[in-house]
């Protein structure tokens, strides 16, 4: 009896946790946009420091009164609640103890650098965040419904401050900053770690409940308009990414073939209306839309993807109608589109080596700044990732094996690095502090070492590949899966920070949770008697 109180408790104080971070803290400012990232840090570390005084004592407490329960053979079954998934995110713990311990800025990897708060704590924070969900919360999906009419809300300021309209007043005069997120950077990371939810919640409806696809289809929509409007590439590119994946699940599948055809639809749609959005407002000069947004939402463009998208629904549909759905056919291309992708990332990478080693030698292409990596590289990513990777090579054995300290790449870079090191970060960023890669998996591997990357990497691809799987079997699995794919692509181009991080630890702890109730049904962290 009091172990099923215990039990009830923790359970309510993880929908709580829930609440607060995916309701609540993509709204939570005090200081305006200037200091808006530290704001997010505040709340999440508040949030955690305050949520553990509670959950932690109920949690030991709870763990000894099931101890006390177990019997004959339960501990093997209690061994089995834990994941491949679960044994990597412990790794990752181990790993940023030992880094800090190892560390010389120990004091200071403790919260992390200024500003961004990264370090030990509050990374230790996001993955107990992950097990208290995932083994002692209850699944259910009234949570998901408020996590995703808050980033509505979001995503719907997002897509107005594009256009000059501020009904919060937060100054859009800053072209940099957006919505109730910030800098477009920190935006298209929170955006891309929920809005790939909605999208693969109404790929795998099917025909089934007509006003869940109507509410789903004007979220997407909105979804892609504030994606391609935001002005971060990485978004867009993510999005094509997550297109690729979702055409070759669909494949052997009419219901998901269909239902992509649609967000395909959604997704011209979106970009035909902000098309007719820029016209309306440029001459206020309210715009800030460059890059693969421009490609997407000017010229003819916007309007063949809808005619194009629409014309294969209905194709589509009426093949499905008569059961003549073209099922190796759909298998044929999608094992085709896969191929020209391969092909034409080898290209790119082989072109970029041989442009970069000898300029001009790849001829008419050598005019595209794109195939020579230098600083200025990618909105400045070819600085940020030598930077890191610098970082990594000044270190001995021991420090690349277990990294320089979590959140530590600042400190080394402006009290230890190499003169040559510092030169070039400086002449690269002037007076910015640089902070990070820009480059999640790279940042890590220098704060964390090669033990923590490794943890960290296996944790993530693990949960990837365990939740896609269930694409059409579990929904909701699969939709958190969907989420993890975009936000490690994403953060190919970006990093960690409080919102975008938060988020997607509490959705890795989500669908964990959704999959151990598919898995057993029984309460979480509870054995049958063998």
């Amino acid at each position: 009896m009091f172990r099923r109180f215990l039990e009830t408790v923790l359970d309510y104080m993880v929908c709580v946790y829930l609440i607060l971070i995916l309701t609540l803290m993509p709204f939570f400012n005090r200081n305006g946009y200037h200091y808006i990232g530290t704001d997010k840090s505040y709340f999440f570390d508040s949030v955690c420091v305050y949520m553990g005084r509670i959950l932690i004592p109920i949690t030991v407490l709870y763990l000894g009164a099931l101890l006390l329960h177990l019997k004959k053979g339960a501990w093997k079954a209690l061994k089995e609640t834990f994941s491949v998934t679960d044994l990597f995110a412990a790794g990752y713990c181990i790993a940023l103890v030992i880094s800090c311990l190892c560390s010389r800025y120990r004091q200071d990897c403790f919260w992390g650098a200024d500003g961004w708060y990264m370090g030990l704590w509050p990374q230790l924070f996001l993955v107990l965040s992950y097990f208290f969900i995932s083994k002692l919360w209850k699944p259910r999906k009234w949570i998901l419904c408020l996590g995703l009419s808050a980033s509505f809300v979001v995503f719907v300021l997002g897509y107005l401050n594009r256009f000059g309209v501020d009904p919060l007043h937060m100054d859009i005069g800053v072209s940099g900053f957006i919505s109730t997120i910030g800098n477009i950077n920190w935006y298209c990371g929170y955006l891309v770690s929920v809005f790939f939810a909605g999208m693969a919640l109404l790929w795998q409806q099917g025909s089934r409940h007509p006003w869940k696809i109507l509410l789903l289809s004007l979220y997407v929509m909105t979804g892609f308009a504030t994606l391609v409007s935001q002005g971060s590439d990485s978004g867009v590119l993510t999005l094509g990414a997550v297109i690729v994946i979702m055409f070759w699940l669909s494949a052997p599948d009419q219901g998901r073939m269909k239902m992509f055809w649609l967000e395909m639809t959604l997704l011209g749609c979106a970009c035909t209306v902000t098309y007719y959005a820029r016209w309306a407002v440029s001459a206020k000069g309210g715009v800030y839309l460059n890059g693969l947004g421009n490609l997407l939402t000017e010229g003819k463009t916007p309007f063949i993807m809808t005619f194009a998208s629409f014309l294969v629904l209905v194709l589509l549909s009426a093949c499905i109608k008569r059961d003549r759905y073209p099922a190796k056919t759909f298998r044929v291309l999608a094992r085709i589109i896969m191929i020209i992708l391969s092909v034409f990332a080898a290209a790119f990478l082989i072109l970029t080596v041989m442009e970069t080693r000898s300029p001009g030698s790849i001829g008419p292409l050598s005019q595209y700044a794109v195939f020579h990596f230098n600083p200025s590289w990618g909105s400045s990513r070819g600085a940020t990732w030598t930077a890191g990777w610098n970082c990594f090579r000044e270190q001995n054995i021991l420090k690349k094996l277990v990294g320089i300290g979590p959140d530590a790449m600042s400190f080394y870079l402006y009290q230890d690095g190499s003169t040559k090191l510092l030169e070039f970060v400086q002449t690269s960023f002037g007076s910015a502090t640089l902070t990070n890669a820009h480059n999640e998996w790279l940042t890590i591997l220098v704060n964390v070492g090669v033990l923590g990357l490794a943890a960290f990497a296996g944790m993530i691809s693990t949960a990837i590949f365990r939740f896609i799987s269930k694409a059409g079997r579990n929904p909701v699995v699969c939709a958190c899966g969907m989420c993890v794919f975009a936000y490690t692509v994403n953060n190919i181009f970006s990093f960690q920070q409080a919102m975008n991080t938060a988020t997607i630890f509490a959705i890795l702890g989500i669908g964990s949770a959704f999959l151990r109730t598919q898995n057993q049904e029984q309460p979480p962290f509870q054995t049958a008697p063998h």
